[in-house]
């Protein structure tokens, strides 16, 4: 898909390229229709697994580690669990492989998420999938 698109239209020499209707039509699918219940469950199961090491320290997340995981929570209530994959992913980066960058911006925000808030948001995801 990102290897056929070639711009918006008024970007395109000549106003050749795709037309507006096309790049609706050329989505692709979503995310939830792609994976299975049970790559769902495994996901489910991995974001649930860093509340627990979390409750575990005990500690609440970090900045870096809130903002990964509702990002990621985000991503599951919208059928998008690539991208919560790649959310959790970048959850459990020990510190020194964080982008600095992004982190310092991270830590301008307001912190708002417990672990607790965290699964109920959680719990919800997965009620709406059975």
């Amino acid at each position: 898909m990102i290897a056929s698109f070639t711009g918006l239209p008024s970007q395109c020499a000549g106003g050749v390229g795709m037309k507006r209707a096309d790049i609706h039509q050329a989505s692709s699918t979503p995310d939830s229709t792609r994976f299975s219940d049970e790559q769902k469950a495994e996901v489910h199961a991995t974001l649930e697994a860093i509340l627990d090491r979390l409750d575990g320290m005990p500690r609440e997340p970090d900045p870096w580690e809130e903002t990964c995981l509702v990002l990621a929570l985000n991503f599951l209530e919208s059928g998008l669990y690539e991208r919560a994959i790649k959310a959790l992913e970048d959850c459990v980066l020990p510190a020194g492989e964080r982008s600095a960058w992004r982190e310092r911006q991270i830590n301008r925000n307001p912190r708002r998420y417990s672990v607790v808030r965290l699964r109920a948001r959680l719990a919800g995801v997965k009620a709406t999938i059975r």
